[in-house]
């Protein structure tokens, strides 16, 4: 007896089925994402792509089996849950490592804050945290997508800039702490009066900069995140996060800013100073002898304010790690 070919079509149990998961699919991406134009279509793409397997290997299962009636029909939901187990698996992974990247970032800043505390390299030390963040937020940016994965993206363009803002001043104050720089004993000419007037006001502008990067740094969060949808739950935990952050360190940061700023240009004052009057003073034995007493009055005067510059940043210094 010749067996009844039947065309190949889902039944309405491969319909249900396909409806529930990509339905739960939606709830759970859109749950995080928002519900806009990108995710929408983000959904949509996703749901094809998954169907589109179950439903090849339907089509050949129902050719081998000679175009039997449903003969395909089971094939795509037995692959269809395949699929899904395999993507929760997948999902699992990534959000494993999603976790992981962001311990390894917490665990970076606190390794960065005990280098710091240790007094070793600055700068080196920085290099180093900033090296591991933006490495791990590649790794999260690897394993996510649509808006979720934007904001990151985002976040590593301003880890960058911050990066930027952050080595340039560490490297400017570094650079004041040179032994060149009011040594005394070597200002003895135009040139050397030049040089290490110019090194302060490197370091004061740099200054400057950091407060300016500082104060801006959530406005300029919020500029680089502009196109995300507000209603996106990452953006939302993201920005309390860094919202509550700034709330903590900005009252200790903004003096601690303020005092380098002051030092750096009490400290080019001092200098100038020295240079207007070069000729009126001299430097033997450790000591600065000028060659009347309003002169030695107006250098106390400027380098007192400096020296209790130098404490008040000493002074904040162990506030501003504590709040890293």
């Amino acid at each position: 007896m010749e067996k009844l070919s039947h065309p190949f079509k889902l039944s309405k149990v491969n319909w249900i089925y396909s409806i529930i998961i990509m339905l739960l699919f939606s709830i759970f991406y859109l749950r995080g994402d928002g519900f806009n134009a990108y995710s929408l279509g983000y959904v949509m793409g996703s749901a094809i792509g998954t169907l589109l397997i179950p439903l090849i290997f339907g089509l050949i299962v129902w050719f081998i089996r000679g175009k039997r009636k449903y003969s395909g029909t089971y094939t795509f939901n037995i692959v269809l849950t395949i699929a899904v187990f395999g993507m929760i698996s997948e999902a699992g992974k990534a959000n494993k490592e999603v976790s992981d990247s962001i311990t390894e970032i917490t665990n970076s800043v606190s390794d960065y804050r005990e280098k710091i505390k240790n007094e070793e390299d600055a700068v080196e030390a920085f290099e180093e945290h900033s090296a591991s963040v933006n490495e791990n937020i590649s790794n999260v940016i690897k394993n996510t997508n649509g808006n979720e994965q934007e904001v990151y993206i985002k976040l590593q363009e301003f880890s960058l800039l911050n990066q930027k803002v952050m080595i340039d001043w560490q490297k400017s104050y570094d650079s004041i702490l040179s032994p060149r720089i009011l040594d005394f004993s070597i200002l003895n000419s135009p040139n050397e009066f030049d040089y290490q007037i110019s090194v302060l006001k490197h370091y004061h502008k740099n200054s400057e900069s950091y407060k300016d990067h500082f104060i801006n740094r959530v406005d300029i969060v919020k500029e680089l995140l502009k196109d995300i949808p507000s209603n996106n739950q990452t953006l939302i935990g993201v920005m309390k996060g860094i919202n509550k952050q700034d709330s903590i360190q900005k009252p200790v940061v903004i003096p601690f800013i303020n005092s380098h700023i002051s030092y750096g240009k009490n400290l080019v004052e001092v200098l100038e100073f020295l240079s207007k009057h070069d000729g009126q003073w001299t430097y033997k034995d450790d000591e600065l002898n000028f060659d009347t007493i309003e002169l030695e009055e107006k250098y106390y005067d400027l380098i007192n304010k400096a020296v209790e510059d130098e404490g008040l940043i000493n002074k904040l210094t162990d506030k501003v790690i504590e709040v890293m």
